[in-house]
């Protein structure tokens, strides 16, 4: 029993061995010589190219192109075309090169001659049978109907069911500036205005949550990195309300407002690069203000929740 274990042991330690060998002398195989003229795929995976690899059953490689010029052993140039989108220098790492032996299944791949179709009838034009006239209707002839004919009556347009009833329009804010102002900023405490002499008491409530787990990445992640990809994933989920609204982002984490409108040249790690990127280009509408953690209880009320017993 002992040996059979021993053997069995033994014998995945060398296909795993095989497999890391294999690994290895992929990753160090020599550079590929290319010359001018030659063909080659593109790797999509390592130089993707919009509109290609957007499904599981798409094509892995693009191709192939001619190598139009070498500029050194590690990059080249290729044809790609007048209507490319990318650009035509690659390195060599990003390619796979066709082999210059000749195809032994290509006559296998070209498409067969199919064979022509027999005919139904003889090759003379079998005349129809005369259309029979039904009682009370005209016989169509294939001429035009004159210019004083009646038309065919036109079908009524009718709205689908769940558009009935539905008014497009825009939504006013009744009141006074005071009250439109009070509505665009955050509520601190409950407050009450005047409103066409009815008295109108503000608080502020929330009408959605929105979290979820962090990913193993995420944990990782600082403070700032954190709040950040939580405002642009945050953002994302309810883009069709908020673009192009006047939105104010009311946050405990102060750096989070200066980290998206700083314009100094330091530069920022690929983290916060991405979503300042995401963000740019709503921050004309975007308004930050503070408000300290323990002031800022509605919005972690879900999280702080204690739980629930056994």
């Amino acid at each position: 029993m002992a040996d059979e274990r021993f053997y069995d042991a033994r014998l995945a330690i060398n296909a795993a061995r095989l497999e890391q060998k294999r690994r290895y002398d992929k990753r160090r195989q020599p550079i590929p010589p290319l010359t001018v003229g030659d063909k080659v795929y593109i790797r999509l995976r390592d130089r993707p190219v919009p509109g290609l690899l957007t499904g599981k059953i798409d094509p892995r490689k693009a191709g192939s192109f001619r190598v139009c010029e070498v500029l050194s052993p590690h990059r080249v140039r290729l044809d790609l075309g007048a209507d490319a989108t990318i650009g035509d220098e690659f390195s060599v790492e990003q390619l796979d090169v066709r082999p210059r032996s000749p195809d032994p299944f290509a006559d296998d791949r070209d498409e067969p001659e199919l064979p022509a179709v027999p005919a139904l009838h003889d090759e003379e034009e079998i005349p129809s049978a005369p259309l029979q006239p039904v009682d009370g209707e005209p016989v169509a002839d294939g001429e035009y109907l004159p210019d004083d004919a009646d038309p065919a009556t036109s079908r009524t347009r009718r709205v689908p069911d769940h558009l009935r009833g539905f008014q497009v329009g825009v939504a006013a804010i009744a009141g006074n500036d005071a009250f439109r102002e009070a509505l665009h900023g955050p509520i601190y405490r409950s407050r009450v205005l005047e409103v066409d002499g009815v008295s109108t008491e503000l608080r502020e409530r929330p009408v959605a949550f929105l979290s979820r787990l962090t990913s193993p990445t995420e944990k990782k992640m600082v403070a700032s990195e954190l709040e950040l990809c939580c405002l642009a994933w945050a953002f994302a989920r309810f883009a069709h309300w908020l673009e192009g609204a006047a939105v104010t982002v009311v946050t405990d984490h102060s750096p989070l407002g200066p980290m998206l409108s700083s314009t100094t040249p330091i530069p920022y790690g690929p983290t916060i690069a991405r979503c300042r990127a995401l963000l740019l280009p709503h921050m004309t509408n975007l308004r930050f203000v503070h408000r300290a953690g323990s002031r800022h209880t509605n919005a972690d009320a879900l999280s702080r929740l204690p739980p629930a017993p056994p």
